[in-house]
């Protein structure tokens, strides 16, 4: 163990706690929607979807995401306990209720902060990793929901035809009664 603390020992902890960031949708770009070319050439714009998902049904043009933020807390340690095991001694220092391990404590604030550092870029760097494996074709959803609502279009469109015709129709007649 490369630090040993006793009681009453000031200790920096390094700390690694998640953020809730706003970050330009990667879809849309905080345009709030998208434009999708039909395979005759046709553009179709449409919300867009990534940041319009959730709480809101409406897009926002960002996505919250989480982030790994670097911290360091000041703490006096109040007990040490040692524990012999199998595979060696396993310490552990503790705060008030709070217990910390030795890969988490060091004697000053920027050997704690440096640590910190390092642990929130990687886990930011993995996070990021699996963000884009995760997506894999991100546009697959668009063509099938452009090709719904378009097919939708059409419909409403042959409805307000034929009630328009119907509406003709009723007013010619409704012409020659008496009333």
């Amino acid at each position: 163990m490369s630090n040993k603390f006793k009681v009453g020992d000031t200790i920096y902890v390094s700390s690694c706690g998640i953020m809730a960031v706003k970050v330009d949708c990667p879809v849309c770009f905080r345009k709030m929607f998208v434009t999708l070319i039909l395979g005759n050439g046709d553009h179709v714009e449409m919300p867009c979807e990534c940041c319009g998902k959730g709480f809101y049904d409406e897009p926002r043009g960002y996505v919250v995401e989480n982030h790994y933020e670097a911290g360091v807390k000041e703490v006096v340690v109040s007990k040490v306990t040692i524990e012999k095991v199998a595979a060696g001694d396993t310490v552990k220092y503790q705060s008030d209720c709070h217990i910390y391990y030795p890969k988490d404590v060091f004697a000053t604030k920027e050997e704690a902060l440096a640590e910190s550092v390092r642990r929130s870029t990687e886990y930011n760097t993995e996070r990021e990793t699996k963000a884009e494996f995760i997506k894999g074709k991100p546009n697959k959803n668009y063509s099938w929901n452009a090709g719904y609502h378009m097919r939708l279009v059409k419909k409403a469109k042959e409805q307000i035809e034929y009630h328009s015709k119907m509406a003709v129709i009723c007013k010619s007649r409704a012409k020659g009664e008496p009333k």
